[in-house]
């Protein structure tokens, strides 16, 4: 007997497997819904694993911050075992890789930043040098990039499902020993309550696999949408990814079909409280696992949130180069010396407030090296082209850049901001987040002008 009270009594539950939009065509829900919806179910944890990319991070950390819940960052990679670098493969090679166009699925989180680094290695080689019709990855790679990431064993669409489909349970069973060699301790074999056909009996057979092989459980829930009323729009969704319209869905189920398309049977995809989650298993799955596994299952999702420990470093990546403030100060004053701006007090206190910001907010390198970039495109393009003076390489600028002064000094840009009555404010201001910085920089008068550099002939 199954007791009911028990079954609904609150472990912990957190969801590891969920897609945003950024899944194209396949996730409804976007960042902020999840993040609300995590709130409103006490769900402490906002893990993305959008297919083959980690996009969503910029937003997924500010839904996390405004709603007070802490980020886990992942990815529904996809993978084939021979995947090569496709940029070594030619023509004829291309058409031999129809054979392996095939694209499993695999759950990857990260845990530490030694893992949230592996993860971005593997999606970036993916899009890089494995992209065929899919951005995937091979053991090779998943070897190479493994520290720090807890895996899970994925949808039925997962390398070790398709062969339980295709080859039978022993050849699936050898493919569980392959991934618990490959991963070890940081394997999950993933439970779905879900209404596809061949869950249940999928779901058996990893059952089996942890007896077997001692590989401990998650439940995760394969969210593609937040709310369940939301069902409708992603089947639609599908419709449009899987190239299928109403009247083909209406004729597959005319001829008996309907078990073939995955958009009909699943409308279990959203985002489950872990008392509707308890429904569920109590309604659909109590009698192809007990209440014993279920609960260690969803505990173990709590634990991976647990020993999670990433935390992103938000500062700006630029190289620092050396006296980088004096530099882009006497870089601009002789810029504003060639270019023979007005001495004016128009030009003269913009230059100065806006190198004093620049300097501020530790952007001195940045602009440094777009001038470094700049005159490199312009001295490279008439060699590679073989006429021109260069400036088909830059252009005038565009956008909020144009808008300062000291880009236009630096010659990064080509275009005189107060001429055309242009604000710095849209391209940077104090509002604005910048290189945290002990001190505040102050920039000397701009008629002190370095040994090295022409003197400014004003006095500021």
């Amino acid at each position: 007997m199954i007791d009911h009270q028990k079954v609904y009594d609150i472990v912990g539950f957190e969801h590891l497997h969920r897609h945003s939009d950024f899944s194209l065509l396949d996730g409804y829900a976007m960042v902020m819904e999840y993040a609300k919806r995590s709130k409103q179910i006490n769900q402490r944890y906002l893990c993305i694993t959008d297919h083959g990319m980690m996009g969503a991070i910029p937003q997924q950390i500010s839904a996390c911050e405004k709603h007070g819940i802490s980020p886990l960052f992942g990815c529904e990679l996809y993978m084939n075992p021979l995947q090569p670098d496709m940029e070594s493969i030619d023509d004829e090679g291309r058409e031999e890789l129809k054979k392996l166009r095939k694209s499993y699925h695999l759950l990857a989180v990260a845990v530490t930043n030694e893992g949230y680094k592996n993860l971005v290695q593997l999606t970036s080689w993916a899009w890089l040098h494995g992209f065929y019709y899919r951005p995937r990855v091979n053991y090779e790679k998943l070897l190479k990039h493994k520290e720090g990431i807890i895996f899970g064993s994925g949808c039925y669409n997962c390398e070790i499902g398709q062969t339980f489909d295709k080859l039978g349970e022993d050849a699936a069973m050898d493919m569980v020993a392959r991934y618990k060699e490959m991963f070890g301790d940081a394997f999950y074999l993933e439970l779905m309550l879900l209404d596809f056909s061949k869950q249940k009996p999928y779901n058996a057979f990893l059952l089996r696999a942890h007896d077997k092989f001692g590989i401990p459980l998650i439940v995760t829930n394969d969210c593609h949408y937040c709310n369940e009323s939301d069902s409708h729009y992603q089947r639609l969704m599908l419709m449009v990814e899987t190239k299928r319209t109403i009247m083909d869905i209406q004729q597959a189920i005319a001829e008996g079909k309907a078990d073939e398309l995955f958009e009909l049977q699943d409308q279990n995809l959203w985002m489950k409280s872990e008392e509707e989650l308890n429904a569920k298993w109590l309604k659909d799955y109590s009698d192809i696992f007990d209440y014993d596994l279920f609960k260690q299952a969803k505990m173990n999702t709590v634990k991976i949130c647990e020993m999670a420990s990433v935390v992103l470093d938000r500062s700006s990546k630029l190289p620092e180069l050396p006296d980088e403030n004096t530099a882009l100060r006497q870089q601009a004053m002789s810029g504003f010396n060639k270019r023979r701006l007005p001495q004016d007090n128009i030009y003269v206190p913009r230059l100065r407030e806006e190198l004093d910001l620049m300097c501020s907010k530790g952007f001195s390198s940045y602009f440094l090296i777009e001038k470094m970039m700049t005159d490199e495109a312009r001295r490279k393009c008439p060699e590679l082209l073989g006429w021109g003076t260069g400036e088909e390489a830059v252009g005038p600028g565009r956008g909020s850049g144009v808008g300062s002064l000291v880009n236009y000094c630096l010659r990064i840009t080509d275009v005189d901001p107060l001429k055309h009555g242009l604000l710095f404010s849209r391209f940077l201001s104090p509002a604005r987040g910048g290189k945290q910085q002990k001190t505040r920089f102050t920039i000397p008068p701009i008629s002190e002008a370095a040994p090295e550099v022409e003197e400014c002939p004003f006095d500021a």
